[in-house]
């Protein structure tokens, strides 16, 4: 007789137990109930908790304990009717329960033994540990038993599988307690005494980052405070081996085959949904679902409707299924990375399609226009990079393959093998992604012409002139690639406009990193370097991790140099130059130069200053004309600094076209030159500053100039009022370099002057001499807004007033207060007191 095998009495604690009140508070609720249920996968310490409730409650006499043995302990029907009722049988006779043995079928003597249960005036209680191990036919018998013992006997199930039961019926009623793992999951005090007992005592750090790793599961526990006597006791990378063989042995191989599938086409993520469950079961998801929740350790997550296992199991589960059969792992792969796109996960599928080698599923997601422009921009320390680049050799049936590979060279800075695939791409397919794809290559290689026209015939195929806010990522890519390229040829505002469109309305984050390090670049040149350096900062924060010739960390480093430069910080020059190498695009590579050689010349090497500007000003000649024109500018400067303003003036006429820039070096040169016609011709090229529309460095450096000239007819009182206009002008930007090159008597008079007035408490050191025109009522009020971080749109709709009419607001508040971005319009009010803080 099986019954044999079976071990009757109440088990004791085990040696480490530790007490668990949370637990035994839940099970006092079982006086109430004719049925307990304790089911959870193993090593959860379900014996031990009930164990510890019979011992404690006093219930002994009224208590019999039987833990079944099923011979090797697999989940399923093990114990046969004879086997589980002659058990039953002997626990109810130690209790009093006067019943015959080997009585016979069980529907021919349960309502006598029900009878004699009622009888007796008791309520007994029935511990069946392991209950999973009897068949469901014992079960139907067991649940007439309950019934005709109408509460007089409580059973209690422990075991590893929910009992074939209908305990919906109970549930209505609330005549059942259950507890799973989440109830049985020890807290971090908990687990502290559990570790103390066998031996280890971690900080409360460590202690909540390995209970966190094993979700309370106690088994898991104890396995990895044993190993962790001779090594640290945080939760492992990859779990302990005693755990992984434990949870592989005890858990994983125990479950029937549809649910062992089940939880391994389950685990990739660390989070899972009805839709994945279905995805990788079919319609009986919803039945493995709910036997996954109950024996293998998944439990609902922060997020409604979603599901996940503690971090312990699913490292088990992923090395399975890794180390299993290849042809399910790309099944699984792939279905999950199909339920990831379809949610929205865009990172999770691109990776889960790459591992599961569906190089044509791959290519259509990374086609998606959004995903293209973050390929392109984020690069090789991008999370699609790697991805994608594996397209580079995979065979693939689909037009957008050629498209996402072209985009992948790009991202690793390979113009040419861009390119190459772009070339093969079909004469019809994929013609937005190839256009975009090519006017952003263009950035990198050949002239400015090209890299405009580029931009533009991308643009009339995405439907004509791209307007403000272009609606989607590739729209916006494309607009500022046309911005770059409109920088390259010195068209500010129009490049300004696109850079804060990508900054303030692109759909990407490097995309807005892109559009801020261009900004600072064109602020840097332009001279207002508190803007320059915000926009730089912002852009290097969004950017990230990212490193790619087009995603905006070179340019942003490279703007940061040329305001540190303008600062005479020469020691941040050097790390932001360190920093931005290598530099791919060609303007801020360009501008490098230039940073470099000014370094040369503050360290007295002026001859290789100029090697090095007229070796960059002549390759740039026949691509970038007016980078070209700046470098020979600052070749003049040079020649004008080392005392050789003939020199500087012949520098400047070989220039292609005139700038303001230009015409202040010139009128710099003659007003040291000396000459009597020199005055006649400074004076022309001040006047020719003016009627433009000079940067900030352009008016400061003008009236450096004025100054000298000033100080040459001796009227040292006007030369003063240029200087103190300088000074006031500069101050917001901390503009220091156009004072060390101004002319030795400027320089004398700036030595010269007075201390400046003593500031007032709260006030920066760009508040001095800096008058700012009155706001309106109107614009003090969108001023408000634009701390609100509103859109144009949104400030209209609250004024109740067109998107217009908020634009001029914007502008005029722009203008007012000195800056060019909204961002930088909140921050300066703030500095003036026009805001609260």
């Amino acid at each position: 007789m099986r019954a044999a095998a079976s071990r009757f009495g109440t088990p004791e604690l085990p040696r480490h137990h530790v007490p668990r009140p949370r637990g035994l508070d839940l099970l006092t609720r079982a006086d109430a109930v004719p049925l307990v249920v304790v089911v959870a996968p193993a090593g959860t310490g379900k014996t031990s908790l009930v164990a510890e409730w019979v011992k404690s409650g006093g219930r002994s006499g009224d208590t019999a304990w039987v833990t079944l043995d099923g011979g090797d302990g697999a989940l399923g029907a093990r114990l046969g009717p004879g086997v589980f009722w002659n058990a039953v049988l002997r626990c109810l006779d130690d209790l009093g329960v006067a019943v015959g043995h080997d009585p016979g079928p069980a529907g021919s003597w349960l309502p006598s033994l029900a009878a004699a249960v009622v009888a007796g005036g008791r309520r007994l209680t029935l511990v069946l540990d392991d209950h999973h191990l009897a068949s469901d036919e014992v079960m139907v018998d067991v649940e007439l038993l309950l019934r005709l013992t109408a509460g007089r006997l409580r059973l209690v199930l422990v075991g590893r599988h929910p009992p074939a039961l209908p305990l919906y019926r109970y549930r209505m009623t609330d005549a059942v307690l259950e507890l799973g793992f989440a109830e049985l999951a020890f807290d971090d005090a908990e687990a502290a005494a559990l570790l103390a007992a066998v031996g280890t005592a971690p900080g409360r750090p460590e202690i909540h980052a390995l209970n966190s790793h094993h979700h309370g599961w106690a088994a898991g526990l104890v396995l990895a405070g044993r190993g962790a006597r001779t090594r640290s006791a945080t939760a492992p990378a990859a779990p302990d081996l005693d755990v992984a063989d434990y949870l592989r042995r005890e858990v994983i191989d125990a479950l029937p085959g549809a649910l062992r599938r089940f939880v391994l086409g389950t685990c990739l993520p660390d989070e899972f949904d009805d839709a994945l469950a279905e995805e990788v079961a079919g319609p009986g998801a919803d039945d493995l679902l709910r036997a996954a929740r109950a024996v293998a350790f998944a439990l609902p997550s922060s997020r409604e409707g979603h599901h996940t296992y503690p971090p312990v199991v699913r490292a088990v589960l992923r090395s399975l299924l890794v180390h299993g059969d290849p042809h399910r792992l790309r099944e699984i792969r792939a279905a999950t990375a199909r339920w990831s796109r379809r949610r929205g996960a865009a990172d999770d599928a691109v990776r889960e399609f790459a591992a599961a080698g569906a190089w044509d599923e791959l290519a259509e997601t990374l086609a998606n226009e959004r995903l293209l422009v973050r390929l392109v921009l984020e690069g090789a320390g991008g999370s699609l990079a790697p991805s994608a680049l594996r397209l580079r050799t995979a065979r693939t049936t689909v037009s957008a393959a050629a498209v996402v590979r072209a985009a992948g060279h790009l991202a690793v800075s390979d113009p040419v093998g861009c390119a190459d695939e772009l070339a093969r791409v079909p004469a019809h397919g994929a013609e937005r992604g190839r256009a975009a794809v090519e006017a952003a290559r263009s950035r990198l290689v050949g002239d400015a012409a090209t890299a405009l026209r580029s931009a533009d015939a991308a643009a009339r195929v995405l439907g004509g002139e791209l307007g403000a806010h272009p609606a989607g990522a590739l729209p916006m890519l494309v607009r500022q690639c046309r911005g770059v390229a409109l920088l390259r040829h010195g068209a500010f505002e129009l490049a300004r406009a696109a850079f804060e469109d990508a900054a303030d309305h692109g759909e990407v984050r490097a995309l807005r990193a892109d559009g801020l390090a261009h900004l600072a670049l064109t602020g840097a040149v332009e001279g207002t370097l508190a803007d320059a350096e915000a926009a730089a900062a912002d852009a290097l924060e969004l950017a990230g991790e990212f490193d790619s010739a087009l995603g905006g960390h070179a340019t942003a480093h490279v703007a940061l140099a040329l305001v540190a430069l303008d600062r005479e910080e020469f020691i941040a020059v050097r790390r932001h130059l360190n920093a931005a190498q290598p530099v791919v695009e060609p303007l801020p590579r360009y501008l490098a130069h230039h940073v470099t050689a000014a370094l040369d010349a503050a360290e007295g090497n002026s001859t290789s200053a100029a090697n090095r500007l007229h070796a960059a000003a002549a390759e740039a000649r026949g691509t970038d004309p007016w980078i070209a024109d700046r470098l020979r500018i600052e070749a003049a400067r040079g020649a004008l600094l080392d005392g050789h303003p003939g020199l500087a003036l012949h520098e400047l006429d070989v220039l292609t076209r005139p700038s303001g820039a230009a015409a202040v070096l010139a009128a710099a040169a003659h007003a040291r030159r000396g000459r009597a016609e020199d005055d006649t011709a400074a004076g022309r090229a001040l006047a020719a500053v003016a009627d433009g529309f000079p940067s900030v460095r352009d008016r400061v450096e003008a009236l450096l100039v004025e100054a000298d000239l000033r100080l040459n007819h001796h009227t040292s009182g006007r030369a003063e009022a240029a200087v103190d206009a300088a000074l006031r002008l500069a101050a917001p930007h901390h503009l220091r370099l156009p004072f060390r090159h101004a002319s030795p008597a400027v320089r004398a008079l700036l030595a010269g002057r007075t201390r400046p007035r003593q500031r007032p408490a709260g006030e920066s050191p760009g508040d001095e001499h800096v008058p700012v025109e009155a706001l309106t009522a109107r614009e003090r009020e969108v001023l408000g807004h634009l701390t609100e971080l509103l859109t144009t749109e949104e400030i209209a709709a609250a004024m109740f007033v067109s998107v217009n009419t908020v634009r001029t607001h914007v502008r005029g508040i722009l203008r007012k207060l000195g800056v060019h971005r909204r961002y930088a319009a909140v921050r300066r009010a703030r500095e003036l007191g026009l805001l609260d803080r």
